[in-house]
């Protein structure tokens, strides 16, 4: 049986990779009904519309409610730091973070 702590080092080098730095001090995601709550306030303030495709000024009905940046990164969990995204927008978002993190970067 391999112990977690030298497996961690081991897959690092095996894959040559750095692994993304933790944020100093976890944020906590608000969840239940808080969450829900929260996430509603986000949709009537931002109209339904993905606040990405209005950058571009394209109009789209907004789905997910995204971290701006994201917690692993920093970001906090206030409203200021949360917007509307279409479906589109949050998967290239966060896919765009997932390479982010897993190569150390982090998100500016």
């Amino acid at each position: 049986m391999v112990r977690l702590n030298t497996l961690k080092p081991r897959l690092q080098a095996a894959t040559n990779t750095r692994l993304a730095p933790a944020p100093t001090a976890m944020v906590e995601r608000k969840r239940g009904s808080a969450g829900v709550r929260d996430r509603e306030r986000i949709r009537l303030r931002d109209c339904g519309l993905c606040q990405a495709c209005a950058v571009k000024g394209i109009t789209a009905v907004g789905i997910d409610v995204d971290h701006k940046i994201p917690l692993w990164a920093g970001g906090s969990d206030h409203e200021s730091n949360k917007w509307l995204l279409c479906t589109t927008c949050h998967n290239e978002k966060s896919a765009a973070e997932a390479k982010r993190r897993a190569t150390g970067e982090l998100i500016k």
